[in-house]
């Protein structure tokens, strides 16, 4: 029998009483579950085999059985439930326990993992909020940017240290005297709704790119792009730029439908996984059988939101946070300093690429002194002792540069400045800003400061700094960079609107000076050493205050044999598999 109608049966028979022993005849029993005696008998058989229930039945006319009952109704309907989520049967799950979002979010959490369903390998993951339609085009936070990764694909790829390799484009060349970059595209390639990815299709896409704002400063030195053939894409420029295939391996370039640009509706990509759904609860992707490589391990991903309400997690609204509400946030992937097996569960830990830091608004008008002076009040270790001392945790560890393996900033100290009467600091609704925030203005308030923070959400916070009306005094916001490390930190120097939004016109023209002159002379793999004294030079000059970097923690159960880390935190599920 359908265990859910098996279970409409045991539900009339609680009234009884649950784990007490029940003395009753099988007729007494099927008149209360309205069947015949030789039917219950058969389905007080089932429950018993399914450990509903135990069934001690008496010999002999008008003799009294023993009942023993094992589950209330809702404890009965988790378990249904629960099964039924590991099946897929997300909606019968959820009708089941009566909608019950906050009893569906648990059972989602605690059956979170790997499940082969007829041959196929399905993941199921829960995360805190929901995900924005993933356009490589638009700000991104950084697990919409890893999700990129796995629905997209660049014309090129490029690692942690500056080497490329191809993705779509299967070689490429460089024609230093003419300025001339040549992609050859892989034949019979393919978008998630069949359509072929052409060399017309992809000029035409980087010609619409580069009439956007966004893009204007990363590619003000492209004059021309065609198609010379039906395989190759050839950019012109007006000056050296060594690393332009690496800047075209970078998220933002990730190759999509030229009509896309004009919609936020879908999310149509070349990448190993396609998006099946996207909506406030849920998102599904799907491995795609056209993708150019090896094809995903994984059939089917499933991350659902599951908001940690009942643990305080405050909704992230535009205006004046109220500090007094703990913003707490739990998780399938979540940051932990603690590197401990727990029970059969695995452990990933990395530090991220990155950091979170503080811009100081050219708008607001402190002098560089002031600027220095708060720069050593407001030090990470002074704002990590404050938020211990609230009892507050913040798995992370001090920045003393944008990356933690560039050489550390030293600054002599100054002497008190006097301080404006009122600071103001801009946020954008992530958990660990908002306890640097708190730590800040209760260091500043000890000072005579009354501090007044906003919050924005993250797309509003964006859209503000594009329009330059980012205007708060202390700008906290994060460096999150993807894979491809080199170029992704020289993108966030070159045209990030949140810094750009924050120096003044000075500053502004040095600094892209400065990256164009790298940019004009150094290979791809010598980004970084070339970076490095450039994001020393903004610290030195009280412009940036780097803060934390995160400690990012992965755990996941034992099943998912040699999972790694990737730099988003996110594992990667591309290459999960399983014995069974």
């Amino acid at each position: 029998m359908i265990e859910g109608k098996l279970a409409a049966y045991y539900f009339r028979m609680v009234e009884l009483g649950v784990r007490t022993e029940v003395l009753i005849t099988l007729n007494e029993v099927a008149d209360l579950v309205f069947t015949s005696a030789r039917h219950c008998r058969t389905i007080l058989k089932e429950m018993s085999q399914l450990g509903w229930l135990e069934w001690h039945p008496k010999v002999g006319r008008n003799q009294r059985s023993v009942l023993y009952l094992n589950y209330h109704v809702n404890e009965l309907k988790s378990e249904l439930a629960k099964a039924m989520i590991s099946n897929g049967k997300y909606e019968k799950a959820l009708a089941l326990i009566d909608h019950d979002h906050a009893l569906f979010g648990s059972l989602l959490q605690n059956t979170s993992g790997v499940v082969r369903r007829e041959g196929e390998l399905h993941i199921q993951l829960t995360y805190p909020r929901s995900f924005s339609t993933l356009l490589p085009h638009c700000s991104l936070r950084n697990s919409e940017r890893f999700l990129l990764r796995q629905v997209y694909c660049c014309l090129t790829e490029c690692d942690f240290s500056g080497k490329l390799s191809s993705q779509l484009a299967h070689h490429w060349t460089y024609d230093e005297q003419a300025y001339r970059w040549r992609f050859y595209l892989r034949p019979q390639l393919y978008f998630h709704d069949g359509s072929m990815i052409t060399a017309e299709c992809v000029a035409e896409l980087f010609q619409k790119l580069k009439e956007l704002p966004e893009y204007q400063d990363e590619l003000e030195h492209v004059t021309a792009i065609s198609a010379p053939n039906t395989h190759c894409i050839e950019f012109k420029l007006n000056q050296a730029d060594l690393g332009f295939a690496g800047l075209l391996a970078d998220a933002r370039y990730s190759i999509q439908p030229v009509s896309q640009l004009s919609s936020s509706k879908t999310s149509i990509g070349s990448g190993f996984f396609q998006v099946d759904s996207l909506s406030e609860t849920r998102l599904q992707l799907q491995a795609f059988d056209r993708y150019y490589g090896c094809r995903a391990l994984v059939d089917s991903v499933t991350i659902w939101k599951v908001a940690m309400d009942s643990l305080g997690k405050i909704a992230m609204k535009s205006g004046q946070v109220d500090l007094d509400q703990k913003v707490t946030c739990t998780h399938y992937l979540e940051k932990n300093q603690d590197n401990k097996k727990m029970g059969s569960n695995e452990v990933r830990t990395r530090i991220e690429d990155g950091c979170l830091l503080a811009l100081f608004n050219h708008s607001s008008e402190l002098s560089l002194l002031q600027r220095k002076y708060l720069s050593q009040i407001l030090s990470p270790n002074k704002l990590q002792d404050e938020v211990i001392k609230s009892g507050e945790k913040i798995e992370a560890v001090p920045a003393y540069n944008l990356l933690q393996h560039w050489m550390k900033t030293l600054n002599s100290p100054t002497t008190e400045q006097e301080l404006p009467e009122t600071l103001s600091i801009a946020v954008f609704d992530h958990q660990t800003l908002f306890r640097c925030a708190s730590a800040m203005m209760e260091i500043l308030s000890q000072l005579g400061v009354k501090c007044q923070i906003n919050s924005y959400p993250f797309d509003e916070f964006y859209r503000k700094a594009k329009e330059k009306t980012l205007l708060e005094d202390v700008i906290l916001t994060s460096l999150d960079l993807d894979d491809n490390r080199p170029t992704s930190i020289f993108r966030w120097l070159l045209s990030n609107p949140i810094l750009q939004q924050s120096l003044s016109l000075d500053a502004k023209e040095w600094l892209q000076a400065e990256l164009i002159n790298i940019r004009n002379i150094a290979e791809l793999t010598d980004y970084l050493g070339k970076l490095e004294p450039v994001s020393s030079s903004l610290i030195s000059d009280y412009k940036i205050l780097p803060l934390f970097h995160h400690k990012q923690t992965l755990r996941f159960q034992d099943v998912l044999k040699g999972v790694s880390i990737t730099g988003w935190g996110w594992p990667a599920i591309r290459d999960v598999w399983s014995e069974d």
